[in-house]
């Protein structure tokens, strides 16, 4: 992924060649995660908003940033893209399309006097059908969509100020609800390209707690310790396979055990576990069969009873 496919998709884009739906989510937590629930809401002007978005991204955004494969530990200054069929969002884009596809219509006033949840952000969602040109060219039949997400609820209320609104050439006091927008955009979907323009957006599609979030912070902590000889090796066996939700039980109270030993201590604990030592008195990650073990042990999956003396030392029961 580059900027230049991102400047590319986003100058190619025609807001009057799409329906478009505006649309407003409350975010709920449940067993299961992060769940959004969205209404729709009747709105005017969307193609030519969205129009202002669009320069906005290409003028400010895309010019100050660069772009990468979006990580959880992604710097500020990078702006994180997924493939929509990415296995770390391809459930939520799914269901945040049901979602809005699927909403119920709702009065303005409805959003603002609280017959529904607050807002927590809303989105602009484009549909377009695709052209005989374009079913030519890639045999593509799925229609084209994008969105535009934005964190915040843009209803201004009036307790604390009067409202006013434009009325036959006037000025006249407002009762009905009013929106707020800034030409800022916090999620982009386009061509596929599932792009995290702002930092804080990863919550409400609940990044943070999946396994491939977890398991790169865990990595970040693991680095620090500087315990393992060849870190890359055993990143890429952390995050392939079954290994990455092991790190969902990560015990960073063993990883602080090690590093705290002597060379002489470490080889005496390891070798409990199988886990061998390379020649500086680091964790050797030269075998993948080692890095297997490493993983086990960081995550409490050390095939010992509870005699053992990780277990005995830091009341961590191994389990089978």
């Amino acid at each position: 992924m580059d900027i230049q496919n991102l400047t590319a998709a986003l100058q190619d884009f025609r807001p009057k060649e799409y329906t478009w739906t505006f649309a407003l989510y409350s975010a709920h937590k449940s067993r299961d995660g992060l769940q959004l629930s969205w209404n729709a809401c009747a709105m005017r002007e969307i193609p030519r908003w969205t129009e202002v978005l669009a320069r906005t991204l290409l003028e400010k955004s895309l010019t100050e940033r660069g772009v990468t494969e979006y990580s959880p530990l992604l710097p500020k200054e990078q702006i994180g893209v997924l493939e929509r069929g990415s296995e770390l969002i391809r459930g939520q884009m799914s269901d945040m399309l049901l979602g809005i596809t699927g909403a119920q219509t709702l009065a303005p006033e409805d959003f603002a006097n609280g017959v529904v949840s607050r807002p927590a952000g809303y989105a602009f969602y484009g549909v377009r059908p695709v052209t005989p040109e374009e079913l030519e060219a890639d045999g593509q039949q799925k229609p084209r969509e994008i969105i535009f997400m934005r964190r915040g609820n843009p209803f201004i209320t009036g307790a604390k100020m009067l409202l006013c609104t434009g009325q036959n050439g006037g000025i006249a006091e407002s009762e009905a609800p009013l929106l707020k927008f800034t030409p800022q955009t916090d999620f982009l979907l386009i061509e596929d390209m599932c792009c995290f323009i702002s930092e804080s957006i990863a919550k409400d599609f609940d990044l943070e707690s999946r396994p491939n979030a977890v398991c790169a912070r865990r990595l970040e902590q693991i680095a620090e310790s500087d315990v393992v000889g060849c870190f890359e090796a055993l990143e890429m066996a952390a995050l392939s396979g079954k290994n990455t939700r092991k790190f969902l039980d990560f015990d960073r109270e063993i990883l602080t055990h090690i590093a705290g030993l002597s060379i002489e201590a470490r080889m005496d604990f390891l070798g409990t576990y199988g886990v061998e030592l390379d020649a500086n008195g680091k964790m050797n990650t030269a075998d993948p069969e080692q890095c297997e073990l490493i993983i086990d042990l960081l995550c409490g999956r050390s095939c010992l009873d509870v005699l053992g003396r990780l277990a005995v030392g830091l009341n961590i029961k191994p389990r089978e």
